[in-house]
């Protein structure tokens, strides 16, 4: 395993190769955050212009490799020229490289991404109220974006799996970390979602993982759109659905759309924003799916830690979250008048 000087120095040479000029790369060091990617801030310096600085995204060190950076690089170039408010990216890298992985580089953005300090810090107090209508607006974007653009045609599968599929999928999941044990709630959510499944509607592309903690914002609003690993074409209801899981209100659950607005306030911005008319029933339908998937998540994550993969208290911990988001989904199905057995 590379050290960080290591990678510093290769780095170094793959831009120099790159640009044909005397770059130095400076203050590499390793960011946190990053769960399915390595995270690297540097400046770089050309001994002229001031310097830049930079983040290098990075395939993980260890485990199976869930996503791909070439994907992400191709995601990040065509959101931005879409009008997405995302880092622009200047370099990739295959394996083969230089460094070992496969690897981007992209400007770095100022900003935070931690929502309880977005929730209760009182210097965000103008971004609180900014922010669901900079939400809608991204996702607006997003999803005018053609899935079927020749950059993104090789990263996305060329008809999306469909529902039905997905639920089978994260069901096997289940039932692999459950390992034998009943999860009754689950298990009941799971049928009542492939009764109620919808049928038709529009395809676009999906970010597949927009939410609170996964954009950056500053006092005066959102500053960008991060995490782009999940990215699919589907169901743009799917988007609204997830921002509404509970799991991203940070406590505010009074108010579903992250923590900062109700759903039809949401669903009202995002209407102006995008043309698009948003249907309740399949916008929730979606939000039941993104807490009943949050919890089949929560599970793995717990089952790497007990089997010893990942030993790690934090992936404990989030393991006891599951109960949380079983009575979430008891009291959502309860709403939708549901009586799946």
């Amino acid at each position: 395993m590379a050290s960080d000087e290591e990678l510093r120095e290769r780095l170094e040479r793959f831009l120099r190769a790159r640009t044909g000029r005397d770059l130095s790369v400076r203050g590499f060091k390793r960011l946190a955050g990053g769960a399915s990617a390595r995270l690297y801030g540097f400046e770089l310096d050309d001994g002229e212009a001031p310097a830049r600085r930079l983040v290098m995204r990075m395939d993980p060190e260890r485990g199976d490799i869930l996503s791909s950076r070439a994907a992400e690089y191709a995601l990040l170039a065509t959101a931005r020229e879409a009008g997405v408010r995302v880092p622009e990216v200047h370099w990739f890298g295959d394996a083969g490289a230089g460094l070992g992985a496969a690897f981007f580089v992209m400007d770095h953005v100022d900003g935070e991404s931690l929502g309880r300090r977005l929730l209760r810090e009182t210097r965000y107090s103008k971004t609180r109220e900014r922010l669901p209508a900079d939400l809608a607006r991204e996702l607006a974007r997003i999803h005018a974006i053609d899935p079927t653009d020749p950059r993104l045609r090789e990263h996305l599968d060329r008809e999306p799996a469909g529902v039905g599929a997905e639920i089978e999928r994260y069901r096997t999941i289940m039932e692999t970390a459950a390992g034998g044990h009943p999860m009754p709630v689950l298990e009941l959510a799971g049928r009542w979602l492939e009764r109620a499944a919808p049928s038709g509607g529009e395809t676009t592309l999906v970010h597949g993982d927009f939410r609170i903690g996964n954009v950056l914002f500053d006092e005066n609003g959102l500053t960008a759109v991060l995490d782009w690993e999940l990215s699919h074409a589907g169901d743009p209801m799917e988007d609204l659905g997830w921002l509404c899981v509970r799991a991203w209100r940070f406590g505010a659950d009074d108010l579903p759309a992250g923590g900062l607005c109700s759903r039809e306030h949401l669903w009202s911005l995002y209407e102006q924003a995008s043309g698009r008319r948003v249907d309740p029933e399949r916008a929730m339908y979606w939000e039941i799916f993104g807490n009943w998937k949050w919890a089949i998540i929560c599970m793995v994550q717990a089952a790497g830690h007990k089997a010893g993969r990942f030993p790690d208290v934090e992936l404990a911990a989030i393991g006891r979250r599951v109960a949380e988001v079983e009575w979430e989904l008891l009291d959502l199905l309860e709403q939708q008048g549901s009586h799946a057995g």
